[in-house]
């Protein structure tokens, strides 16, 4: 469509919010967005659950002295939205998805309340770095392991999980956050360490607990990288597959179209993923990530 090849807005978001959204209310919310969003040309992906709102969309880019209405309107419903901004050249997204879930970003904790308590925001930049090199301080990278492989920052634990529901179960029976003196954590943008250091307060009430406000994406656009302490680039779960400092989409990953997996240009010059079958793709990245 003529949409796919306009210049983009990309909107990342989120908000928890409290009271909760009503179940009842979660269907006529899904309508209203899905018909206004058609409307504006909005492609991605919207979680919506009691909890609040989570997701990446993109959209023909506003004019200068534009409003971006798809903003306003997301503001109005979800006050206070966080959001993260950037530009593609085209379109990153098929189609535009919006979905009722559970929960904004799955735990799978109905106690954790991140309206109720969450760690303290720490901005990108100096603020940030001086926790990554604080020997008392236990820093933690949230994400996936697949995520991991691509970009991480100076210092920081890898848990090696397969999804953010195998989190709570590292944290408790693997980390070495018990006999840490502190703990800061970072994600993507944020929604994950709003649950994560939710948890840790709970389970250590006494410890400072960070996370890195608006993500590794705030960082990447914020600092530079001759000053940054972010090595490689960070997984987004869209076309661009990473970004880079600036925001600046990956020349150096693509997906693999049968297992989703990010493949650099040395693992796609690999003999083994040239052929038909792409079953054992992931293991064969692992490995040789590995050795």
């Amino acid at each position: 469509s003529e949409n796919s090849e306009t210049p983009q807005q990309v909107l990342a978001l989120y908000k928890f919010i409290s009271p909760v959204i009503p179940e009842s209310s979660l269907g006529p919310l899904k309508e209203d967005l899905q018909s206004f969003c058609l409307a504006c040309q909005v492609r991605g992906t919207l979680i919506l659950a009691g909890e609040g709102i989570n997701g990446t969309i993109c959209y023909p880019l506003p004019g200068e002295n534009e409003t971006d209405v798809v903003v306003k309107k997301l503001q109005s419903k979800f006050p206070g939205l966080r959001t993260r901004f950037s530009k593609s050249d085209s379109c990153i997204f098929a189609r535009l998805r919006i979905k009722i879930k559970k929960e904004i970003v799955t735990l799978g904790d109905a106690d954790i309340d991140p309206t109720r308590i969450a760690g303290t925001y720490v901005k990108p930049g100096l603020e940030w770095d001086n926790l990554l090199k604080d020997p008392n301080c236990l820093v933690i990278d949230t994400r996936n392991d697949y995520e991991v492989r691509l970009g991480t920052f100076e210092n920081a634990v890898n848990p090696e999980t397969q999804n953010f529901q195998d989190f709570p179960e590292w944290l408790t029976k693997k980390s070495t956050a018990a006999s840490s003196k502190k703990i800061a954590m970072f994600c993507t943008g944020g929604i994950r360490c709003e649950k994560a250091t939710s948890m840790v307060k709970k389970l250590y009430p006494e410890k400072p607990i960070f996370h890195l406000d608006g993500g590794i994406l705030a960082y990447l656009d914020t600092v530079r990288q001759d000053q940054s302490t972010f090595h490689g680039e960070c997984y987004v779960f869209d076309q661009r597959v990473a970004v880079g400092h600036g925001l600046s989409p990956s020349k150096e990953f693509l997906t693999c179209y049968a297992c989703r997996q990010p493949l650099s240009q040395k693992d796609r010059q690999d003999p083994t993923l040239q052929k038909d079958y792409h079953a054992d793709i992931a293991k064969v990245i692992q490995l040789r990530h590995n050795e």
